[in-house]
Order: C-alpha cells, then sequence, then structure tokens
C-alpha cells in the first residue's frame, strides 16, 4: 500500500478529468439534440449536466486539499490563485446553468428548439471558462511542476559536466576560479 500512496498523492489529479469529460459530453448532447429534436436527449444532457457539475464541486474540494499538500514552487503561487478563482467561477456558471435549465425542464416540460439552442449556447461558453481553468491547471503541473515530486537539490548545474581543459593549466590563486593556461601558471 505505500508504493500506491507514492504514486498517488492526492485525489485531485485522478477527480478534475470526471467533470471534463461530464460537461463537454453534456454540451455535445445538447448539440445532437437540435439536430435530432428529442427530449430524451435533452433529458439525458440535463443529467450530464447535474453530475458534472457535482463532480467539479468534488474537484475544486479535491484541489483546495492538494495545494496544502504538494509540493508548491514559489513563482506557482501567483498562478495558483488565478486557478482557484476561475475554478470557483466555473463553479458557480455550471451550478447556475444546471439549476436554470432543471428549472425550465421540470416547470415548462415542452422542449423548443430555441431552448435548446441557449443550451448549447450557454454550454459552449462554459466549456471556454472550463478550458481556460484546465490551461491553468496545465501550466501548473507541467510548467512548474507543481504536485510533482520535488526536484533533486543536489544537481544544480545543467551544463555539460566536463569541459576540455589544458594540461598544464592551474587554477588562479587570484580568487576568481579563473582557469589559466601557459607554461607555469
Amino acid at each position: 500500500m505505500h508504493d500506491f500512496a507514492d504514486w498517488f498523492p492526492n485525489p485531485h489529479a485522478v477527480v478534475i478529468h470526471l467533470p471534463l469529460g461530464l460537461l463537454v459530453t453534456a454540451v455535445s448532447t445538447d448539440l445532437v439534440a437540435l439536430l435530432r429534436r428529442s427530449s430524451a436527449i435533452v433529458w439525458v444532457s440535463s443529467t450530464l449536466y447535474t453530475l458534472g457539475t457535482m463532480t467539479l464541486i468534488l474537484a475544486y474540494l479535491t484541489g483546495r486539499t492538494a495545494a496544502s499538500e504538494v509540493y508548491t514552487p514559489g513563482l506557482a503561487h501567483a498562478l495558483i490563485a488565478q486557478h482557484w478563482n476561475f475554478a470557483l467561477g466555473c463553479i458557480w456558471y455550471f451550478s447556475l446553468a444546471t439549476l436554470c435549465r432543471l428549472a425550465r425542464q421540470l416547470w415548462a416540460p415542452g422542449f423548443t428548439r430555441l431552448s435548446t439552442m441557449v443550451s448549447s449556447i450557454v454550454g459552449l461558453a462554459g466549456l471556454t471558462l472550463l478550458a481556460v481553468t484546465a490551461e491553468f491547471g496545465g501550466r501548473l503541473v507541467y510548467v512548474y511542476g507543481v504536485g510533482v515530486a520535488a526536484p533533486n537539490t543536489k544537481v544544480l548545474c545543467t551544463e555539460p559536466l566536463q569541459k576540455e581543459i589544458p594540461s598544464d593549466a592551474l587554477i588562479s590563486t587570484s580568487g576568481t576560479g579563473a582557469i589559466e593556461s601557459g607554461p607555469g601558471r
């Protein structure tokens, strides 16, 4: 079990992909409903929106927890704040969109092409917000290494380790550390 804990340090990395898939599928289902004109497809889409929004809240909570537990380089803190703000914006956006959608379906059960078109546009706008949030999250992981094992601090040099040094070279005693070449130097 210890090996699994090393490989799987926090659930956010796994949980975050579920709402992304559900919400993209929900919007895609809305677009299919525009073509097929089926109220059953609209209900499937509403179910996907509901599940996607609920798992989005779970992903936000696991992300907030993960931020205090994982390696975070100093330069990433501002981006983490942006990621949190956009993630919270996604929760509000999809929560309101899903509630409005469900309310419309419960109190005005008739399905119209216009309402499906509006739902599709609202969903596409939400996916844009979700994509920006995902971009911030991706940058945190792939650019700054947040949530990835801390770098080995013993390796500080990225230059080649061996340089050609003339055999008659001596290290300067002037305190500069310069290499001087020449006989007797």
